[in-house]
């Protein structure tokens, strides 16, 4: 026979039960999210108590540890438009969403119209596209992150994006906008901004990029030369890292400096320029850094990655920010090759009130590293100031 619970311990839990929703939610908002998600199938009136105990809920964290089968069942006993819906109607602020799976999940309007969500991250690994309410409005979200995601309606998410007028933080990972000729972000509150499409095809990238964003402090764009790039109003920039791939139509070498030109008011700039194949002539790179450094004047700081690249860089002219702005570089990826060498005469002869030269030595396996350590500390350098470390 079962053993029968004491007395007094069913008498603690009818006192439990008694309690008003307000103090329980209390009691639960000291447990992990976690915990307090587990209480949901105790009973009915537990169903969504936990929503209220919570302002951070990542679905991702709460369901990891649980065995395939098990998350089938739990979300079966709350659906995921149930959790999300109880949870923003309760004052949610924060919310992360992870999914892999083969359709695109249910998502609630109210994910897209809260009044308290602050904090919103979609990772949704899926295969179809996502749609977009057309009355989506966020009007205290500040900091937004969208991952992995294919919109219908590529307008519709970039008119969410728009309505949320305090938004700060906007990051954009290897998304595809479908039926847009232009990619626009205007936001006028909008400091920091993380653009990246590493693995997206190119096929997929084939619209001009408008961004009007007065107050940003950080730009971060990685991979893909688009078609053309209209970026106003950023004279509040201060620090930019631009990773980009040259690709074979002709609108790259264009588009490369149009993003750069931008940019011009920025202080701190970590480039890196890779060609992405063979047509593309490695002297062209030498040609647009120099190029791309005529366009920031301003440019205090400047971290190059270095690419392959053949000799030619004394032969072009010197941007005025070497001259008069730059004081501190960082080149990684020296090798000990004839170009690494001409690239850092070049900063050492022309970085006039440069203070310091930092370089990341790599590949110099069989090479004499004291010999090219020596012979990096012995180049001539104008700037009395600067300081050369080698690592």
């Amino acid at each position: 026979m079962g053993r029968r619970q004491q007395p007094e311990t069913v008498g603690v839990l009818d006192r439990i039960n008694n309690l008003p929703d307000p103090i329980l939610s209390h009691i639960l908002s000291f447990l992990p999210n976690k915990g307090a998600v587990r209480t949901s199938i105790l009973s009915t009136r537990w169903k969504y108590l936990f929503a209220s105990s919570i302002s951070i809920l990542d679905f991702e964290h709460c369901l990891k540890n649980l065995y395939e089968e098990d998350v089938n069942n739990f979300m079966n006993f709350l659906p995921l438009y149930g959790w999300i819906s109880t949870t923003l109607s309760r004052g949610l602020k924060n919310i992360g969403i992870n999914i892999i799976n083969e359709k695109v999940p249910v998502l609630p309007t109210l994910l897209f119209t809260s009044h308290s969500l602050v904090t919103l991250t979609l990772f949704l690994h899926i295969k179809d596209d996502m749609k977009i309410p057309t009355n989506a409005c966020l009007p205290n979200l500040k900091n937004l992150c969208l991952t992995n995601l294919a919109f219908e309606d590529g307008y519709s998410i970039l008119k969410l994006i728009s309505s949320c007028h305090v938004l700060e933080d906007l990051t954009i990972y290897d998304c595809c906008f479908h039926s847009i000729s232009e990619l626009n972000i205007h936001n006028l509150l909008l400091r920091r901004l993380i653009l990246c499409f590493e693995h997206v095809c190119v096929r997929d990238y084939d619209y001009v990029m408008a961004i009007d964003a007065p107050s940003l402090v950080y730009f971060e764009y990685t991979r893909i030369v688009g078609k053309g790039y209209t970026l106003s109003n950023m004279k509040s920039l201060v620090k930019a890292e631009i990773s980009i791939s040259h690709f074979h139509e002709v609108h790259s070498e264009r588009s490369a400096t149009q993003l750069l030109q931008g940019i011009c008011n920025v202080q701190s700039l970590h480039l890196a320029i890779e060609a992405f194949n063979e047509t593309v002539s490695k002297l062209l790179l030498n040609i647009e850094l120099v190029e791309f450094l005529h366009n920031v004047p301003n440019l205090k700081t400047l971290i190059l990655d270095l690419a392959d690249g053949e000799e030619g860089l004394r032969s072009l002219p010197i941007p005025s920010c070497l001259l008069f702005h730059v004081k501190e570089i960082k080149i990684s990826g020296v090798d000990g090759s004839k170009y690494a060498f001409e690239m850092i005469s070049y900063f050492l002869n022309h970085a006039m009130v440069l203070e310091k030269l930092i370089l990341k030595m790599i590949n110099l396996l069989g090479k004499d590293e004291f010999c090219i350590l020596k012979k990096l500390l012995r180049l001539p350098r104008n700037s009395k100031k600067c300081e050369v470390v080698v690592h």
